[in-house]
């Protein structure tokens, strides 16, 4: 579970963060609170949290002071600030010296919610290991460690046209202008799956993608990546991955053997 410290000088917006986000489906728990930044220090010190949401102005520590301090004492931590609109050009210079986003108060129902899954499973410094570890159980290739440009066009093609539903290798053959079995060689050669086998696994990693995000239903992942039978998606999702979308949009990959 990701530990969160809540921010804010008023009691009832802290009240209203703690109870009203569904913490436990972003695999999230409150560890603590403070009413500002002197206080928070000195709970971060207590429960070492991996992210903190904070109000901007506040008595005693503004939060920019906070966020620096948290920052220097406890390198990869991640901030949220929740803003006022008069103090929205505040917030995004807040960002260029590191705090991790910012929200604009009042937020909306969900926005917490998805800019805290956004942070914890997109943003470099927070899933690198969760990314390696996705690549490892669904491990592609990169084009540059590919020397044939018949295979480097044909992954191309694949990344730009993998949410067409009618994708095809014969649509792939006649935009290269060659033969299916003549590509279908080469690409095998190359990189050792078959051009279907290659776009199976590339539209599971960008749905696990896409599942980041808790805002986004399985339904719309299934069709962002080229599923129209939703059935077919999950069956081929979870013996990809080892969980089925649902799963692993509520939980990552936590728990997932990587063989």
């Amino acid at each position: 579970m990701t530990k969160v410290l809540i921010v804010d000088d008023e009691k009832y917006v802290r009240m209203g963060i703690r109870g009203e986000t569904d913490w436990s489906l972003i695999g999230c728990e409150v560890v603590g609170e403070a009413a500002n930044g002197v206080d928070a220090l000195s709970v971060a010190e207590q429960t070492r949290p991996d992210l903190v949401i904070s109000d901007i102005r506040m008595p005693k520590m503004d939060g920019i002071e906070l966020a620096e301090k948290l920052m220097e004492k406890y390198p990869g931590i991640k901030i949220i600030f929740l803003t006022a609109y008069s103090e929205f050009e505040y917030a995004r210079q807040a960002v260029r010296i590191g705090v991790s986003d910012y929200l604009l108060k009042p937020f909306q129902d969900g926005e917490l919610e998805g800019s805290v899954q956004r942070l914890l499973h997109l943003h470099p410094n927070v899933s690198v290991e969760e990314n390696e570890l996705e690549d490892e159980l669904i491990p592609l290739v990169k084009k540059e460690n590919i020397g044939n440009r018949y295979v480097q066009t044909a992954l191309e093609y694949i990344e730009e046209h993998y949410n067409d539903p009618d994708f095809s290798v014969g649509k792939l053959a006649d935009f290269m202008s060659v033969s299916e079995g003549h590509i279908s060689r080469l690409f095998k050669a190359e990189t050792d799956n078959s051009i279907n086998n290659y776009l199976t696994k590339y539209r599971i990693k960008k749905a696990m993608d896409y599942l980041k995000d808790v805002q986004v239903k399985v339904y719309e992942v299934a069709e962002k990546v080229g599923y129209q039978d939703i059935a077919y998606f999950s069956n081929t999702f979870k013996k990809l991955v080892g969980k089925s979308p649902s799963d692993y949009q509520k939980e990552g990959i936590k728990d997932i053997k990587v063989l």
